[in-house]
């Protein structure tokens, strides 16, 4: 994607497609900035401002950072489409680094948080349009990834209805993070079982509930993993009048932050295509967890759906 942007906004990494001044005074085209002095040739020309491809990044690959730079920077100079596509670029740059995170976990080869740090800072501090875009974008799952862009969308919702709470921002990364990886366990369950069409045995039911033990057991093999991050991997699928699982936990014993992470959950899971159902509305969502109050927080579902609907 091309975006337009003044030249003191440039930074290394970026793929410049034209300075936008005469060849004769600035040949180079189509490059990426990688010193100090492609920085300098840039500012001394007398171009106010640069091409720049949102798309590409210094390996070749679709940029996360470059392309939420870019969004903040170009501000009011992106239509809402090229808006669009380069939420669609950082949404899949984070699914990719994200997959070979839990991956890395659930098989012991350990857990990088310098690697996916920038992920969560990125979601966590957008502003509440950009936000809204990756929302909208995250929901738009590929068959082949459906495990990790969920993990991915309940990262972005925590973080944004944590925002729209006035949460401090250290709480909102940890909610991100905590969206990231609450469904950890599942990645030890087959996938035959979790997308089966048909209705499940009593026995892949169990198995299935048994995943958020399971994903807190691999959490735990990592000390940099927040209490709050463990808390809501087990407890997510706790309900308010008792009924779910994996403890039964009910009203007050289920704190703010779990209760944030069962409604972003539960609402992704009904918005999202599966192999087993269509995806609901937002709309439609929203208004058939308002009705449950005897599972879910009815203040935090319409904040979300208010923070979405922003």
């Amino acid at each position: 994607m091309l975006t337009r942007i003044p030249k003191t906004d440039i930074k290394r990494g970026m793929f410049v497609e034209a300075v936008e001044c005469a060849a004769v005074v600035f040949s180079k085209r189509r490059f990426f900035v990688r010193s100090e002095r492609d920085l300098s040739e840039i500012m001394d020309s007398p171009a106010e401002f640069v091409l720049i491809n949102t798309a590409i990044d210094a390996d070749g690959e679709p940029s996360t950072e470059v392309a939420a730079a870019a969004m903040r920077q170009a501000g009011s100079l992106l239509t809402k489409a090229e808006a669009l596509a380069a939420a669609s670029v950082m949404v899949a740059r984070s699914v990719k680094v994200l997959k070979t995170e839990l991956i890395s976990m659930v098989t012991g080869r350990g857990f990088n948080m310098a690697h996916i740090g920038p992920v969560i800072e990125e979601i966590a501090r957008a502003d509440p349009e950009t936000s809204s875009l990756y929302v909208q974008v995250s929901r738009l799952k590929q068959k082949d990834e459906t495990s990790f862009q969920h993990s991915l969308s309940v990262g972005i919702l925590m973080g944004k209805l944590g925002d729209a709470l006035d949460l401090d921002m250290d709480t909102i990364e940890m909610l991100v993070l905590a969206g990231m990886l609450h469904d950890v366990g599942k990645l030890t369950i087959s996938k035959d079982i979790l997308q089966k069409q048909g209705p499940l045995t009593v026995p892949e039911r169990k198995l299935i509930q048994s995943h958020p033990r399971r994903g807190h057991q691999i959490l735990t093999r990592y000390p940099g993993i927040p209490a709050e991050v463990l808390e809501i991997c087990l407890h997510h699928h706790e309900l308010i009048d008792g009924s779910g699982y994996p403890s039964g936990k009910a009203g007050d014993e289920i704190g703010l932050l779990v209760r944030i992470s069962t409604v972003c959950d539960v609402f992704d899971a009904l918005t999202s295509v599966r192999p087993y159902k269509r995806g609901w509305s937002v709309s439609e969502a929203l208004s058939w967890m308002f009705e449950r109050d005897q599972h879910f927080d009815r203040k935090l579902v319409l904040r979300l759906g208010a923070s979405i609907h922003a």
